[in-house]
């Protein structure tokens, strides 16, 4: 007989042999116990997580003659049948039969009898691949099927399906499988197989697997191809294409500590090695993500899925750098993984990225910035443990005030003295009037004279301030003048407003300008522009009026004849005759 893969050879083929789908699988069981089948199933879930092998498996329960608390018995006619090809449980492949005439067929199908089981399932693996069109004709029939059919829809995209078909199922979202549901079903194969894998390197294959277990089967099957039946850590390792937790750990010390030339030299030895530079930057990237959740949750290994002693090292590591070092590294990790796939020289951009990583000095983003402060730090903070004082910061240099060299001719500069303040009670000579006071009259030294008061000053008489004077009123023509000019800039915003307005406004003539009112004279041959000047008008003057002198109020008044007669004689003069 041909060899067969792993996950071909120990396919579940009861419910309590699938790993990690109990949510699942107690529902399941309970429906066919109870007999309540639903006529239509959706299972949704990444890959590797036991969809299309939960859907063999209720389709051999829905048959089974002698079922078990929900599971088949596996040793009936009908479980035999159903083990084999069979016309009654059909698996399609949507990815191959995407178009509308397919799903005619099945439906067409769906029309006869079972021919040898009591129910005829239609498997439909991919379904999110099948068309528009077809999704349409499947519709009546996948919500009201004949009552010996059961349709059971596999998918990994779920939201690529309409609404109207998952209205029209029950769904199940299948969970990826932890690590040690992963490690717990391989150890069980390998038991049945007679083989032995290490535990580290069962944990390593089960985080590879990224919550698959066929992706977890297929390596381990490379494995045991590899090395017989007794495979070591460092035979998954190689195996794998990937670097063990002791290089890995100092990769990341030179990285945080700015060891550029040691980062070169350790990546060249990975490369010597034949490893993969994107899955080496993807675990390097794993690391620091291990890394930055032990610097935030302390001990996690049920998040990280290690042991107690690698989370004791990570918790140690991550203590002794910052939180941006560590994130700086991780974006730039994550970022050139993607930039390699296309990328002709993967080497040259990921050592690229590394120095950058180890000396974030030519990188100008907020991030490299925090991540240079906190390595300063981190060198300060060694310094001081090693009994190095840190520098102490210089002070800032105050800037020098020049003043400026005195002219050659000026004074000493003792003139420039200000002058001592006057005695209480002294006045100016100024102040004094012009006749000088008499002169005491001397006494003989031999006779005391008598203490006698001083005779009284006479007040000084100080100029008094002119009294102000009232500002002359401007003349009438620079009135009209100032009137005019008022007038035509409150014409100019009004035409900006609105021209139909500026075109009436335009005949008035500024005739008065006060502090409270400007007036305008239509004369008499312009009234009726006075006229087309309505309310709404007005108004609109008023505001540009407002905007250039706020509390004038606008007249709009009509001229009275004399002053339009006026006008008129002076501009015909003598060719126009009055009468």
């Amino acid at each position: 007989m041909a060899y067969q893969a792993l996950y071909r050879t120990y396919r579940p083929e009861r419910f309590g042999q699938l790993a990690g789908q109990q949510h699942i699988t107690t529902i399941l069981m309970n429906q066919v116990r109870e007999g309540q089948l639903s006529h239509a199933y959706l299972f949704c879930g990444s890959r590797g997580t036991g969809k299309t092998t939960t859907a063999r498996i209720l389709a051999k329960a829905i048959n089974c003659l002698h079922p078990e608390n929900g599971e088949p018995c596996l040793h009936c006619d009908s479980c035999r049948t159903a083990a084999q090809q069979n016309a009654d449980i059909i698996e399609i492949d949507a990815a191959s039969n995407t178009g509308v005439d397919n799903v005619r067929d099945l439906i067409s199908q769906a029309q006869f009898a079972p021919l040898q089981l009591k129910y005829r399932v239609f498997i439909i693996d991919e379904v999110h691949m099948l068309s528009p069109a077809a999704f349409n004709a499947l519709l009546k029939t996948l919500e009201e099927p004949p009552e010996h059919v059961v349709f059971i829809l596999a998918t990994t995209e779920p939201q690529k399906l309409p609404a109207t078909i998952i209205s029209r199922c029950q769904r199940f979202d299948f969970h990826r499988l932890t690590v040690p549901e992963i490690m717990g079903y391989m150890q069980y194969i390998l038991k049945s197989d007679g083989a032995q894998v290490e535990p580290d390197g069962l944990r390593i294959i089960a985080r590879a697997a990224d919550g698959g277990m066929r992706d977890a089967l297929s390596l381990l099957d490379q494995c045991l191809s590899f090395c017989g039946g007794k495979v070591t850590a460092k035979d998954v390792q190689s195996v794998l294409g990937i670097m063990d937790e002791d290089f890995l750990f100092a990769m990341a010390d030179k990285l945080m500590g700015g060891d550029a030339k040691g980062v070169l030299t350790s990546l060249d030895q990975v490369v010597r090695q034949g490893r993969d530079m994107a899955v080496f930057a993807g675990e390097l990237a794993g690391h620091m993500r291990a890394l930055l959740l032990a610097k935030a949750c302390g001990d996690c290994a049920d998040l990280l899925s290690c042991t107690a002693d690698r989370m004791a090292r990570y918790e140690k590591q991550a203590a002794k750098h910052a939180n941006a070092r560590i994130l700086y590294a991780m974006e730039k990790l994550m970022g050139v993984q993607n930039d390699m796939r296309y990328f002709p020289s993967p080497r040259m951009l990921l050592e690229t990225v590394l120095v950058r990583i180890a000396q974030p000095v030519d990188d100008d983003s907020m991030e490299a910035l925090g991540a240079r402060l906190a390595l300063v730090e981190k060198q300060l903070k060694e310094l001081q443990q090693n009994g190095v004082p840190a520098p102490a910061a210089a002070p800032t240099p105050k800037a020098p005030v020049y003043a400026p060299a005195p002219p050659e001719d000026a004074p000493p500069w003792e003139e420039y003295l200000p002058e001592p303040p006057p005695e209480e009670g002294y006045l100016p000579p100024e102040a004094y009037e012009s006749e000088p006071a008499p002169e005491p009259t001397p006494k003989p030294a031999s006779q005391p004279q008598p203490a006698s008061k001083p005779e009284p000053q006479p007040k000084p008489t100080l100029p008094s301030d002119p009294a102000p004077q009232p500002a002359a009123r401007p003349a009438a023509a620079e009135q009209a003048a100032a009137a005019d000019a008022l007038w035509k800039q409150v014409l100019s915003r009004v035409q900006r407003a609105n021209a139909l307005v500026h075109l009436s406004a335009a005949y008035g003539q500024a005739t008065e300008l006060t502090e409270e009112q400007l007036t305008v004279s239509f004369p008499a041959q312009y009234a009726g522009k006075l006229k087309m000047l309505n309310a709404r008008s007005v108004a609109v003057i008023q505001g540009e009026l407002d905007a250039l002198r706020p509390g004038v109020r606008l007249l709009l008044r009509e001229s009275d004849a004399g002053s339009d007669v006026a006008d008129l004689v002076g501009l015909f003069k003598d060719k126009l005759t009055i009468t």
